[in-house]
């Protein structure tokens, strides 16, 4: 998975192909075929391990009993941060990817099945404590998750991704309409 992500990235992934995966390997084709069925399928499970070990991270901020709920958001969205920072080139270029319907929606699906819940406790856990002003949270995050994960589609896409500073805007924008769903001021995110 490793050596196809490299492949991805250093040659293109619609260049890249299975040979170019098993000469870097040195697997066989049986033994590709043994676990995977093709290339989309490496790349499909290369987003599937980036969702997991993105969970494993969080899973202890939101079961964190000692955490408010504004805390946890903020480690939260901390985490997620620097977790990508080492990650960031393969994500860039796995957003790139996503402009492709099919992608983006496997990429949906998986965000769908393993994020709501945990943001979805977070959120309900700061409307009992009366720091979010939300009357339905699972659904206000499955309706959040859809808006960041639609950043490939933006017309200004290529824009975000290649200008630090219009990046910067676009995720101080971000920011502020994850605060005013929430109902709290920006200052606290």
């Amino acid at each position: 998975m490793a050596v196809a992500e490299k492949l991805f990235l250093e040659k293109g992934y619609a260049e890249t192909t299975v040979d170019d995966i098993l000469e870097a390997t040195g697997l066989s084709k049986g033994g590709f075929y043994h676990y995977f069925k093709s290339k989309e399928e490496v790349l499909s499970e290369s987003i599937k391990m980036l969702i997991q070990d993105m969970l494993a991270a969080f899973t202890p901020i939101v079961q964190d009993e000692t955490l408010t709920a504004l805390e946890k958001l903020k480690l939260f969205m901390k985490t997620k941060s620097e977790f990508q920072q080492p990650r960031k080139e393969f994500a860039r270029y796995l957003s790139m990817l996503m402009k492709s319907d099919f992608t983006l929606y496997k990429y949906y699906i998986s965000l769908a099945q393993n994020y709501i819940e945990p943001l979805a406790a977070i959120i309900e856990q700061g409307k009992k404590e009366g720091v979010f002003n939300v009357q339905h949270p699972r659904e206000t995050v499955d309706i959040l998750l859809r808006v960041v994960i639609s950043f490939p589609q933006s017309a200004l896409f290529s824009e975000y991704i290649q200008d630090e500073a219009k990046r910067r805007k676009y995720s101080i924008s971000l920011k502020h309409v994850i605060a005013r769903t929430l109902g709290v001021d920006i200052k606290e995110l």
